[in-house]
């Protein structure tokens, strides 16, 4: 009978399984590998390049329309600058800065065009809260009362918005009440400016206006009863 010397190894062994670097290395080693890895950092290098390239080129756009604003001067600059930035929020200030000049110079109509592009071009600001607070002014100066008492009345009774613009539109409301003969009207909108700005503008004129405001006249009072007089009962 013949044994197998007990250290001599199996007739056949299992080889060893590559360590995790020697599978990292042959992958490494085959081009198409390197390849692939070497364009897919050039397209992370070039994204991130482009992004880089995007914000400074935005920057550069965003300080030459700045330039472009404070330039324009004139009317006919600020027009063209607004034509020529549509949407750009500095494009609505250009556009309520339009609209006050044309209040300023009387012509109610262009006032009011020009505050509706501020108002499109500046939803949800305080711009476009100043802006409609301008055009219900201009409704008013050209003959459209109503529809200019609407809007500042939305503007006046509106408790999320800025409260100077409240007293504004509170004071003007107050002084066509009080053309109107509508003194009690006054006193409440002055009331109301005096609660939106204690101490600043349109409260010094609100005050003014109620020193010139007639007081209403008190109801008469009721005759006194005399003494001794006797109180008759129905089948006395």
């Amino acid at each position: 009978m013949t044994t197998t010397p007990p250290n001599s190894s199996p007739a056949e062994k299992t080889e060893a399984s590559p360590s995790f670097e020697d599978q990292v290395k042959a992958i490494w080693e085959k081009k198409e590998n390197r390849n692939a890895v070497y364009v897919g950092c050039a397209v992370v290098a070039l994204v991130i390049i482009g992004w880089y390239g995007y914000k400074a080129l935005a920057a550069q756009r965003e300080a030459e329309i700045e330039a472009a604003y404070a330039a324009a001067v004139t009317p006919a600059r600020l027009r063209a600058f607004a034509q020529e930035n549509t949407g750009h929020p500095l494009a609505g200030a250009a556009y309520l800065k339009q609209a006050d000049e044309a209040y300023s110079a009387g012509s109610f109509t262009e006032a009011i065009a020009s505050y509706d592009k501020a108002i499109a071009t500046l939803p949800g600001t305080p711009f476009a809260a100043r802006a409609i607070l301008g055009k219900g002014i201009c409704l008013i100066q050209s003959g459209k009362q109503a529809e200019g008492l609407a809007v500042l009345r939305q503007i006046a009774d509106d408790v999320n918005q800025i409260k100077v613009l409240r007293a504004e539109a509170a004071y003007h409301l107050a002084t066509v009440s009080f053309d109107a003969g509508k003194f009690d009207d006054v006193a409440k909108l002055t009331e109301l400016v005096l609660q939106n700005d204690a101490s600043g503008m349109w409260s010094q004129r609100a005050l003014l206006l109620r020193a010139h405001t007639p007081v209403p006249a008190a109801a008469p009072a009721a005759a006194p009863a005399k003494q001794g007089a006797s109180v008759k009962l129905p089948g006395s």
